[in-house]
């Protein structure tokens, strides 16, 4: 099978990785102690497995090399004898988690190219790209689900997409948590074989395996044993049984060696585990050569505290993270790619845009024709504030909803370094503008005119406005809740701290009647600004007496109405700048919660 052809040089290099007493404690008051000292050597060219119980350290391991943790680690790591380069070697290396998240909107072979535009230099044409897509999709067998959303895909299918991914720049280390998991014997030969193609190209293939078959298990080449944070073997799969045998264990006759591995490394077998520990020990205890490391961000070094035990600490550098393409062309293709996701997608968009509508034209015929009659506007004012309700929720919720599962994704493809935080968030805003212009748009051109609302063309572009930035404001109020919490506790939080600000709002309470301890709080109430904007925009600005279809009408006099209100000021332009700048709070805070994401993450 051949190798896919890439033109960039850095990545035709086969990559050994070393470490040494390599350590990690968890940050915070209760830390605990996951890796105890460990050391080992992962090949190119070999199909390496990190095999152990549950809690074993396996995916802690992962995480260091691939460099996704770095707080709490100690210990030395080299690539090919010279000390690691964080940045650098994050180009030249692939992390697929066991949960690798992806867009469900896009097709195969979209998912692909998206990746290719992403990872790979812009100097690279379209037809070489195109090739190295087509050579991916033929090494990995995806030429039959190449127009198949990802949605749709069979468990197998998807985690060869999420190896082709990451194939595109051809990267020399490639890190699998638990690549097999979820999926049926027959792709789980399927995954496994392919990975072992990948290493015999000359990769450094490593993965953590849970409970291989013993066919599975002979498709690796090496294997990485931990128990309880400690490496009890490190070799050929071939040299298992006779070490454990030196240390009093034995295997039953056509057991599965994966198996016996596990009960050992759990303890559950008669022998003497310190003695693995010290044999591995013993066999990696050599100290590496210090490098200067210049230009490390985040460099694992020994340094000499004592005559008796080198000990290790953490050397910590700068170097601004360099990505294949600008921040220009980040934003381009990820703006082109969130359009076409939210084109697609019938919950966020499509049925948002008919329930708009379905609502606007319910809640003009329930309330048809009473804006411009005196005898109805307690009625009007009651069509006017749910008008407000309905936009904000109806934007915020399915926000809430949607958008966890899209910062997951952002997640993984940032720490992969496919592109700056700063490219998806304004790639975020603009994508989301016109969804959120069509939905309060189609809603107020059908609410307006049905329920009989001045028939004035600066009236109408006002409220316009206000259910605009009110729209706005949900949406990022629903990104927020989205990004930094998960879906349950974001539908949770968005009613619950809404309630308050419906209070103080003006329609359940005018200002004038809250004591003075609450007077500030509606100033802080997002719908006050919506709700006394859409006032001032009907019955505001010299609007003088309306209809009355009545003998009498107290409410005749729109000077009255606004009066009763407590919303006398032209305060229009206030209420457009509140909204504005709730809109920037809550953006502000989505892109807070995205760094703080990132940083739990490492």
């Amino acid at each position: 099978m051949a190798a896919i052809d890439i033109d960039i040089k850095a990545y035709r290099k086969s990559i050994d990785i070393h470490f040494h007493q390599l350590a990690y404690t968890t940050p915070g008051k209760d830390s605990v102690k996951i890796l105890h000292d460990i050391s080992g050597k992962f090949n190119s060219g070999k199909l390496t497995a990190i095999l152990g119980p549950s809690g074993a350290g396996k995916t802690t391991l992962l995480n260091i090399l691939s460099g996704f943790k770095t707080k709490g680690v100690t210990g030395t790591i080299l690539v090919n004898g010279a000390v690691r380069d964080k940045n650098d070697f994050r180009n030249k290396s692939s992390y697929i988690p066991q949960e690798f998240p992806m867009l469900g909107k896009l097709t195969t072979l979209e998912t692909l190219k998206t990746a290719a535009d992403l990872k790979l230099p812009v100097k690279l044409s379209g037809e070489v790209k195109q090739k190295i897509i087509s050579d991916v999709t033929q090494i990995l067998g995806l030429e039959k689900c190449l127009n198949t959303r990802v949605e749709t895909l069979s468990g197998g299918e998807r985690k060869r997409l999420s190896i082709g991914v990451e194939l595109i720049t051809n990267p020399p280390v490639m890190f699998f948590d638990e690549p097999t998991s979820g999926l049926d014997s027959v792709s789980c030969d399927q995954v496994v074989t392919h990975l072992k193609a990948l290493a015999h190209s000359g990769r450094t293939v490593v993965c953590v395996i849970h409970q291989p078959s013993s066919h599975i298990l002979e498709l690796f080449d090496d294997l990485f044993v931990l128990s309880e944070g400690q490496c009890i073997y490190s070799g050929a799969v071939d040299g298992i049984i006779p070490a454990f045998q030196e240390a009093g264990y034995d295997c039953p006759q056509y057991y599965n060696r994966a198996d016996f591995a596990l009960e050992v490394a759990s303890d559950e077998r008669d022998g003497n585990l310190t003695a693995l520990i010290e044999n591995h020990r013993n066999k990696h205890g050599s100290s590496f050569e210090d490098t200067d490391g210049s230009g490390d961000e985040f460099t694992y070094v020994l340094s000499p505290e004592s005559a008796d035990k080198k000990k290790q600490k953490l050397v910590q550098k700068t170097q601004k993270l360099v990505y294949p393409v600008s921040r220009w062309n980040q934003f381009l293709i990820l703006s082109k790619r969130s359009l076409l996701c939210t084109y697609r997608d019938f919950f966020f968009a499509q049925l948002r845009i008919i329930t708009h509508i379905i609502v606007a034209m319910l809640l003009g015929f329930v309330f048809f024709d009473i804006g411009s009659d005196a005898a109805n506007v307690l009625t009007n004012i009651s069509c006017l504030f749910f008008f407000i309700l309905f936009i904000f929720f109806g934007n915020s919720m399915p926000t809430a909803l949607c958008y966890p599962s899209e910062a997951s994704v952002f997640l993984r493809e940032h720490l992969n370094n496919w592109y700056s935080l700063g490219a998806y968030f304004m790639s975020k805003i603009i994508a989301d503008l016109p969804l959120q212009i069509m939905c309060p748009s189609l809603f107020i051109l059908i609410g307006y005119f049905l329920s009989g609302q001045p028939q004035e063309e600066h009236r109408f572009a006002m409220m316009w406005f206000i259910c605009l930035l009110t729209a706005i404001s949900a949406q990022a109020m629903g990104l927020l809740a989205g990004a930094a919490f998960n879906v349950q506790m974001g539908i949770f939080l968005i009613p619950a701290s809404c309630i308050p600000m419906l209070v103080f709002s003006g329609y359940f309470i005018r200002f004038n009647e809250l004591h003075f301890i609450f007077k500030p709080l509606s100033y802080i109430s997002l719908f006050r600004y919506s709700f006394e904007g859409s006032i001032q925009a009907i019955y505001g600005f010299d609007r003088g007496n309306l209809t009355c279809s009545e003998t009498f009408c107290y409410y005749k006099n729109a000077d009255k109405i606004l009066k009763t209100l407590n919303m006398t000021e032209n305060t229009f332009g206030w209420d457009l700048a509140g909204l504005l700048l709730w809109a920037v709070v809550f953006q502000i805070g989505v892109f807070i919660a995205l760094k703080i994401r990132l940083r739990q993450a490492k």
